[in-house]
Order: C-alpha cells, then sequence, then structure tokens
C-alpha cells in the first residue's frame, strides 16, 4: 500500500523529528566545548548583536570590534537561541539540529516529487541515518541553515505550478541562504534554476522564463538587504562588506589567497569524503544517478541530479572544508531514494534489503560514534575561572592569550588573541611586550601543543610559571575532572 501525500509528509516530519530526539539523547548539545573556529566566531557574533543592534548590520568577529567576515543573518538567528538559553554551547548547537531536521523533511518531500511516497519516505531514512549527516548536524555552521532555506526554495518550486508566489517565495529563500554564507548559495540555486530551465511539463517557456526571473528578483532583493543597511546606517563600512562578497567569498577560495595550508586540499577530496560517507548506499546513488539522467527532462530528478553534481565545480576550488559538503549530501540521498525506488518497482525484495542495510548499518554506526566527545578540553570551567580577573576589561581590547580564542570570546565576551597562527607565527620577540602589557589579564597554554592557536616558547612558559599565578589546579578542583589546559593569571 502506498502512503497518500499527506501522510507521506507526516511520515518524514516523524522521521526528522525522531533523529533530532536521537541525535540530542546520544550526543548533548551542551556536552563538547564550542570550537575555537566557526562556533566561536558566530557565537561571538549573535552576543554582538544582543550588545549593539549595530552589529546585525555590519557584524564583527570579536567582541564588539571591526567589521569581519561573515553576512548577519545566521548570527541573528542565533542571537535569539542565546538570549532564551544563555551564552552556552547548547545555544549555538539547538539551531543546528532544527535546521537539519527541516533539511530531512525537505529531501524526502522534493523525493517524493521526483520518485513517489517511497523514494520520499527512503531519503528522509537514508538522510537521517546517514552518521556523516548526524555528525555534522552538532555542529554550529552557516552551511546547515543554508541548505535548509536552499531545500525549502526547491520545495516551494516542485511543489506545484510555479505562480508567481511561488517563484518570489523560493527567491526568497534563496537570499535567506545567501545572507547566511554567501558564495555557497550556488549549490542550492543551480537546482532551483533547474526546475524551472527548461519549462516544466504544463508550462510554456513564457512561464518559466517568468518564473526564473521572478526566483531572481525575490532573491536579490532579500540577498542585498545587508548591503542596502550597510549604505545607509554604516557607510564607511560599504566598501569592506563590498570587498567580502565579491573578492573575498568567492575569488579568494578560488585560488586559496589568504588562507593557510590545511584549508588547501586536493581535487579528489570531496568525492572521497561522498564515498566514504555513502559507503553502504553507493550501488543505490549508482541506480539513482542513472534514473534522474534518463529522466533528465523531468524537473525533480534534474534538480536532484543537478545538485548532487554540485561536487564538481566545489572541487574547483582550492579551499575546502568537508562542511562545505553539506548542501550536496540531500541530493546525494535522494539519488539513493531515486535508486530504491528504480530497483523496488523491478525487484521489491532487493530494494528493501539494500535499504534496510544501509539505514541500519549508519543506525548502529550513529549509536557507537555520536556519544564520543569530539571537543571537551575545559574551556567552560576555565572561562567561568577567568570571568572575574577580565569583568572590568574594555569589551574590544585584547584581555587574554589563549589558543582557540574565539571560543573564550564567546563564553566571556572580552576579546583574546591567538599565540600565534601559520600566518602571524609566535615569535619570542614578543615576550617582552607581552611581559610589559598590563591589558593582559589572563594566558591559557596548551601544554600538548595540538590546538590550533599556538603555544609560547620555553621562555615565555618560565615567566608565566615565575611571574604570574597559575590556578589551573584549583579550576580543576572545582570541576572534579583534569581539564586540557595550563591557566595563569597576573598576580
Amino acid at each position: 500500500m502506498t502512503p497518500s501525500p499527506a501522510r507521506t509528509h507526516l511520515l518524514a516530519a516523524t522521521i526528522a523529528l525522531a533523529a533530532v530526539a536521537l541525535w540530542s539523547a546520544l550526543s548533548p548539545p551542551g556536552a563538547n566545548d564550542v570550537a575555537g573556529g566557526d562556533e566561536g566566531y558566530y557565537g561571538t557574533m549573535a552576543r554582538n548583536v544582543l550588545a549593539d543592534p549595530r552589529q546585525l548590520v555590519s557584524p564583527s568577529l570579536s567582541p564588539l570590534g571591526p567589521p569581519g567576515d561573515k553576512p548577519p543573518f545566521y548570527p541573528a538567528l542565533l542571537a535569539l537561541a542565546v538570549r532564551l538559553l544563555g551564552p552556552t554551547a547548547a545555544a549555538l548547537r539547538w539551531p543546528s539540529l532544527l535546521f537539519s531536521g527541516v533539511v530531512i523533511w525537505a529531501t524526502a518531500a522534493l523525493a517524493m516529487r521526483a520518485a513517489g511516497a517511497w523514494a520520499g519516505l527512503a531519503a528522509a531514512a537514508f538522510l537521517a541515518c546517514l552518521p556523516w549527516f548526524a555528525d555534522s548536524a552538532r555542529v554550529a555552521n552557516a552551511e546547515i541553515p543554508l541548505t535548509a532555506f536552499g531545500m525549502i526554495a526547491l520545495v516551494l518550486l516542485a511543489g506545484g505550478p510555479v505562480t508567481a508566489r511561488r517563484a518570489l517565495a523560493a527567491g526568497a529563500m534563496l537570499g535567506l541562504a545567501f545572507l547566511c554564507k554567501l558564495w555557497l548559495v550556488a549549490l542550492v540555486a543551480l537546482p532551483a534554476v533547474a526546475l524551472l530551465v527548461p519549462a516544466p511539463a504544463g508550462a510554456s517557456p513564457r512561464e518559466s522564463r517568468r518564473g526564473l526571473l521572478l526566483l531572481i528578483a525575490g532573491a536579490a532583493v532579500v540577498g542585498a538587504l545587508q548591503l542596502l543597511a550597510v549604505a545607509i546606517v554604516a557607510p564607511r563600512d560599504l566598501g569592506h562588506w563590498l570587498s567580502i562578497y565579491f573578492r573575498f567569498s568567492l575569488a579568494s577560495r578560488v585560488g586559496g589567497e589568504g588562507f593557510t595550508p590545511e584549508w588547501i586540499r586536493p581535487p579528489h577530496y570531496y568525492l572521497a569524503a561522498l564515498g566514504r560517507a555513502f559507503v553502504l548506499l553507493l550501488p543505490l546513488v549508482a541506480v539513482g544517478a542513472w534514473s534522474a539522467a534518463r529522466r533528465f527532462r523531468e524537473p525533480a530528478p534534474r534538480a536532484i541530479l543537478v545538485g548532487a553534481l554540485g561536487v564538481v565545480p566545489l572541487s574547483l576550488f582550492r579551499v575546502k572544508a568537508g562542511i562545505y559538503l553539506f548542501p550536496i549530501v540531500p541530493a546525494w540521498a535522494m539519488l539513493a531514494a531515486l535508486g530504491f525506488a528504480a530497483v523496488r518497482a523491478a525487484r521489491p525484495r532487493v530494494a528493501l534489503t539494500l535499504g534496510l542495510l544501509a539505514a541500519a548499518g549508519g543506525l548502529a554506526r550513529e549509536v557507537q560514534r555520536l556519544p564520543q566527545r569530539y571537543h571537551d578540553p575545559g574551556y567552560r570551567e576555565v572561562a567561568a575561572a577567568l570571568a572575574p580577573h577580565v569583568a572590568d576589561a574594555p569589551i574590544a581590547r585584547t584581555s587574554y592569550l589563549a589558543p582557540e580564542a574565539p571560543a573564550f570570546d564567546y563564553y566571556l565576551f572580552r576579546t583574546g588573541r591567538y599565540w600565534g597562527t601559520p600566518i602571524a607565527p609566535w615569535s619570542p620577540d614578543r615576550l617582552a611586550a607581552i611581559a610589559a602589557d598590563t591589558s593582559l589579564r589572563a594566558f591559557i597554554v596548551d601544554p600538548a601543543q595540538r590546538l590550533y592557536g599556538g603555544w609560547p616558547d620555553s621562555a615565555t612558559v618560565a615567566w608565566l610559571e615565575r611571574d604570574t599565578r597559575e590556578v589551573t589546579g584549583a579550576i580543576e578542583r572545582d570541576a572534579g575532572r583534569r581539564i586540557e589546559v595550563r591557566v595563569f593569571v597576573r598576580r
């Protein structure tokens, strides 16, 4: 018996909610410290929005600092969570879990449009049981809401006749996606265009062109809102943001300019990552890709195939990060679902066996993997102990040195800086300047020398041990456990 469309949507939503509940039970959003890269930056941006509404227009990566390089919409969403839950790790990660649930539902809706109810339910199950997706969903990153808004746009365009209202609404969703992660919106915008061009069955080329123009108009109007607001509220920052939009956001990632070596990956990096992530589903992905290619004249299969092939242009960028795959992974899950539907038409038992094995294997891996702590060096305990020492420090002035400084920026809402980075490495000559700078109140050292942000040389550690007060032991006694860093404060 084939479920009705309404029941399929309900079942897909149930799968999405069950996945979010399982992931949050296995790996509570507050179980791991905020990581000092994007999580710390986005968390700090959210606190900036709460502290000064002007930061919503021209947001900074540091506490009440100068304009940064990330657009404002995702930090604004996080600000609501931080307002409700406080400056915690959970406040940053709950939105990711919820947006990931939306992605699961939308993936099912589009797959159902392409190949029927069972394909929609298979797409939801495959994505919910994909360990890569579950692991990514528990981290604060702008790629997750970008994908959610992009998938909603695709569902709007594929859900029926493309009226002016649907096209404008879908364009607005793409505009919001753009304001989450700028350049990466292309990975969801191209499938949206593929739903309209060539003209779907029953629509004239004129109607298709009108829908495309309205889609572009909606995206352009919403996507330009930040630049318009900057021009009105902070016109001196406009040149900076124009450079971010049209140079750093895209061009720098193509060539790698301004990025440290760990961001530069070989061309096969993404395909290898997708192969590992979908290892249990690769036979169904291959069948689904063939099925979508044969049905390329149909809008939904064409959009799914275009979305999955986004990995090709993405691989041409020298700058690569695993999370950039997030907008592409749902399309691969939909290809697997199309493959499931194609096999089910000829061999129902074979399709059921392949689908159940892949889902069960992925689910078993999630249950094993998610409870493992992936980042718990003790930052929360350190931040709680340091808060009184920096409470009266000017928010925007550097008051401590630390590895993964953006994480402490978020917890403390005071500005810190790294000991050193590949671009600005630690120099022994800095010891005299650090010792003389009494605005520096605290010093966090990574004795294992593995956390991003560098570490001081032995002479500086000797100075810390001699002329400052170590509070590591007190923090560990209060926490009831060992922490992975050493902490010093001015006497």
